[in-house]
């Protein structure tokens, strides 16, 4: 009753008619309130200012320099992280390279989160200009489309500088040490246990060829650790993936084409040869698998001066060897 009656006094004072006749246009009385509200509401709005084009300038400037820096740790940190981990549990374990970009990230969002107030401290120091946009001048539409252009390309620019840690990082050693390991297990099935037993030979290598580094490498070599690399036109592995034939050779250092600085740093020393090239579904070549060294009858090494040699026997069980690691490669690759 009490607010009825002061609401009826002030529109009694509004109207100029006495209060008592105010109760029978309370209708009116109501109408001009919603009124007043209204057009002081589209008077404030007229009273806001539109900001100039250097504040605008200035607001996308303060909205980009933060980004920057989030979409530059975004990136480093994920890529670093990825690639640690796609070049060792990804390569223990069998995970794909997009997990392991996966694990990378969730890595990178928790630096994010954890680095946000240095970033924030170092851009405070920075002294950037100042817009001085009050709050409903930040809370325009214009205003509000300029601070978003702004952190996109900030975010944009940090993102595309963390990436240059990828010009110092060797990115396909993961893929080449997951195939080795896929190819040791070609290895150890038909490799160590056939070829060994069927040629009687001191060292068997498969060497799988880099088309974009034109080299041929190898983890898969008998009694051999770590991965080789030979230059894709060098030595008699070479030579065999150059003509795409079978090459046979009594004494490997009266060849020519023999490289002996894989012997220098394996410290092993090659007397006969026999090498293959390895054909993909497609008729083209993928690597080479080489034989060296023919052992005696009993199994005991032969001697550098009158050591035995491959035969023709010996390139036909090498050219079904080169068969069957034809058919697994593909299973591998596919």
């Amino acid at each position: 009753m009490i607010r009825m009656s002061l609401r009826f006094k002030l529109c009694s004072q509004v109207l100029g008619t006495p209060a008592t006749s105010v109760r029978g246009c309370d209708a009116r009385c109501l109408f001009l309130s919603s009124s007043l509200s209204f057009s002081t509401s589209k008077i404030n709005k007229k009273e806001i200012s539109r900001p100039t084009g250097e504040q605008l300038r200035i607001v996308a400037l303060r909205a980009s320099i933060p980004m920057v820096g989030f979409g530059f740790m975004d990136n480093l940190v994920m890529i670093t992280a990825g690639e640690a981990i796609d070049s060792t549990f990804g390569v223990a374990l069998g995970l794909s390279t997009m997990a392991a970009a996966g694990f990378g990230q969730c890595f990178s969002d928790v630096a994010g989160i954890t680095s946000g107030g240095i970033v924030d401290a170092t851009v405070s120091k920075l002294n950037l200009p100042h817009h001085g946009l009050s709050q409903d001048q930040l809370d325009l539409k214009s205003t509000r489309i300029w601070s978003t252009i702004g952190a996109c390309v900030g975010v944009l620019v940090g993102c595309l500088s963390g990436m240059t840690c990828l010009l110092f990082m060797d990115t396909d050693k993961a893929e080449r040490e997951k195939k080795a390991k896929e190819l040791q297990s070609i290895f150890n099935s038909i490799m160590d246990e056939g070829a060994q037993k069927s040629f009687n030979a001191e060292r068997t290598t498969l060497f799988m060829l880099d088309k974009e580094k034109m080299e041929l490498w190898s983890q898969t070599a008998t009694r051999s650790e770590g991965i080789i690399k030979v230059p894709a036109n060098a030595g008699i592995a070479g030579a065999c993936l150059k003509t795409g034939k079978l090459i046979r050779v009594a004494d490997a250092y009266s060849d020519t084409r023999f490289n002996p600085n894989v012997d220098k740093e394996t410290g092993f020393r090659t007397k006969s040869v026999m090498a293959i090239p390895v054909k993909n579904k497609k008729g083209k070549i993928v690597g080479v698998i080489q034989v060296c060294n023919k052992k005696n009858p009993d199994g005991t090494k032969a001697s550098i001066s009158g050591g035995r040699q491959f035969d023709g026997n010996d390139e036909k069980l090498l050219i079904m060897l080169a068969s069957h690691v034809t058919s697994f490669i593909s299973i591998v690759t596919e």
